[in-house]
């Protein structure tokens, strides 16, 4: 059985009239106009906390209601968010100019103080925020502020190339001070004055829907390379369906104005005028091991290796993404820079060699329900080979819950690898460096000192040639120790109906770039 997702049901005095004015489609608002979106959810959002970010629901709440500093725009570039100006002395060492209009959902102005508190929140290992590593690597990171010249000054302990991209992902979202006040009640989404994002939540309804309003007076729109067209809904209803099929079905209906699959129910939209999709290939897909003492692969480099020569990558990617992805030979797709393109440092199939092994081994594998075809694909792969094998598909939330946490309940998981950053090491820390329970991304439970010390070399390195061969060096360490198989791409399609529109940079879609255009 599944597990409640973490959100209370609550319901905000204000928001009985809205809910209803976003039930069955967009509310009008006069003849062809309306000034509500309805967008699909996989699951429930884990926390509205942003700092604990987890998942690709989470991801997409979460810019909706919290502002970071920064922003992405095309070709990775960064745009002011919160921040206005910005400066990198060198890999350690970082200035940023705050923003002097930008102001919480109460009114409070927010200062430089109140942005060092929220990042020093997020960058604290005690946290245990998914996008610590992300953003600040190994190192420590000191926030000074100063309120009248308008400032924050970082310090890491350790050089992190990556540090100013770290302040544009979800989990680097200002929180203002009374959610700060409240955690418990910021994880609800209950303390409004929370929220530094141009969205306020008014109505919680978990497994049905989640309404947010536009903060009257917000101002901090970011300004991105090429304006958007439009104007941002007054009201967004987000709804949690984890089935494609539904989704596709009401946005055929009018129900839905925004819906994101990943299967064959995209092709229903094929050649009809009255909706526009937009395809990302950010997300990859591969078998993590656990390897925590009392695991079945701890230790067991011949046993990770043998399933890995069980299962055919191209046969899975099929499956899942009805043959739109492609086979990957590293952990990220090959349009990340620096990815391995050496096919001889990744397990080929051996059908007999994996039988010889994995007879009578007990194997328990999880993966989220956004894979389900997937997952007993991988299932009945290992079967064949003799593997005893117990197969759990859970929602996309309780899976990420389950896999963040450390301990021995799984042995494989089938990652689903949505990858923020854009960059190879956001893909990476799931294998290496330090474990999820420690307050990293690594899921494997195992370091790996010699590829984490060759990702550690390449943050650090200006050249790129350099950080390109460390990071090899890192790839090939995880695909020789065998804690990762690579599997595929899993293009996921925005769809969107005529009227409304939503932007994609590369392959980060930005759900606060929602806007009406009727």
């Amino acid at each position: 059985m599944f597990q409640r997702s973490l959100i209370t049901a609550s319901v905000f005095a204000t928001a009985a009239a809205f809910v209803l004015t976003g039930c069955g489609g967009s509310a009008a608002t006069s003849a062809g106009s309306t000034d509500t979106v309805n967008m699909s959810l996989s699951t429930d959002p884990s926390s509205f906390d942003p700092t604990l970010a987890r998942s690709a629901d989470d991801y997409t709440v979460a810019p909706l209601l919290f502002d970071t500093l920064l922003r992405k725009d095309d070709n990775g570039v960064l745009v002011g968010g919160l921040a206005s100006t910005w400066d990198a002395r060198d890999a350690s060492n970082y200035s940023l100019t705050i923003r002097g209009d930008a102001k919480c959902a109460d009114g409070t102005p927010i200062t430089p103080s109140i942005v060092a508190k929220s990042l020093t929140r997020f960058a604290a290992a005690a946290t245990g925020s998914s996008g610590r590593s992300l953003a600040f690597g190994s190192s420590t990171a000191t926030f000074s502020p100063d309120d009248k010249a308008g400032t924050v000054a970082v310090k890491l302990s350790k050089g992190w190339s990556d540090f100013l991209t770290g302040l544009s992902i979800p989990q680097a979202g200002i929180v203002c001070p009374a959610g700060l006040a409240d955690l418990k009640g910021l994880a609800t989404g209950s303390v409004k004055a929370a929220f530094s994002g141009p969205y306020t939540l008014v109505s919680s309804q978990p497994a049905s829907s989640y309404a947010l309003s536009l903060r009257d007076g917000y101002n901090a729109w970011p300004k991105f390379s090429k304006p958007l067209e439009g104007v941002p809904a007054k009201s967004i209803v987000l709804r949690p369906i984890n089935d494609y099929s539904t989704i596709a079905t009401q946005l055929q209906a009018g129900s839905l104005d925004v819906g994101v699959m990943a299967d064959e129910n995209v092709a229903r939209f094929d050649g009809n005028n009255n909706f526009a999709m937009t395809s990302t290939s950010n997300n990859t897909t591969y078998l993590i091991f656990n390897e925590r003492s009392g695991a079945a692969f701890a230790g067991r480099q011949d046993l990770r290796k043998a399933v890995a020569q069980a299962i055919d990558p191209k046969a899975f990617s099929d499956i899942v993404s009805n043959s739109r992805g492609k086979t990957t030979l590293s952990v990220g797709s090959s349009q990340i820079p620096c990815v391995n393109t050496d096919s001889s440092l990744v397990t080929g199939m051996d059908a007999s060699a994996a039988a010889q092994a994995l007879k009578g081994v007990k194997i328990r594998i999880v993966g989220t329900t956004l894979i389900t075809k997937g997952n007993e694909y991988i299932a009945e792969s290992l079967r064949k080979a003799g593997a005893d094998v117990a197969l759990q598909s859970l929602d996309n939330a309780n899976w990420s819950s389950l896999t963040s946490k450390g301990g021995t309940d799984w042995d494989i998981n089938i990652q689903g690898d949505n990858n923020l950053m854009g960059t190879l090491p956001s893909s990476l820390l799931r294998i290496m460096g330090p474990a999820a329970e420690s307050g990293g991304r690594n899921k494997t439970g195992v370091v790996n000192d010699e590829g984490y010390a060759a990702l550690t070399a390449g943050m650090n390195a200006v050249d790129t040639g350099q950080r390109c061969a460390a990071f090899q060096a890192a790839q090939a360490s995880l695909l020789k120790r065998v804690d990762a198989v690579p599997l595929s791409t899993l293009p996921t399609t925005t769809v969107v109906a005529k009227g409304f529109s939503i932007r994609a940079f590369g392959d980060y879609m930005d759900a606060a770039t929602l806007r009406i255009t009727k």
